[in-house]
């Protein structure tokens, strides 16, 4: 199971899944409404800096999060405050 390590922010989307800006861990983690936590983007403990898709992208000390529907399809920018940068999740 997933170990939350200074969860900072949380934003939830249409179909009740929530994102949390697990910023000890270096992560974007997702809790679908049955409870099961994932991690979205990042390395679990590792802090890095790397765009890309959400299995590639790392993050340093991500504090903020925040959902944007594009037409059906939602974004997720978080505020990646180690590395300085906003960055988007898609």
């Amino acid at each position: 199971a997933a170990q939350f390590n200074e969860p900072r922010d949380v934003a939830m989307d249409d179909s009740l899944n929530v994102y949390v800006a697990d910023t000890g861990n270096h992560c974007i983690r997702k809790i679908a409404p049955d409870g099961t936590v994932t991690t979205l983007a990042g390395t679990p403990g590792v802090a890095g800096h790397r765009d890309g898709l959400p299995g590639d992208a790392q993050f340093s000390s991500p504090s903020g999060i925040a959902l944007f529907y594009n037409n059906s399809k939602v974004e997720i920018f978080v505020a990646d405050t180690g590395n300085h940068r906003i960055r988007r999740i898609h």
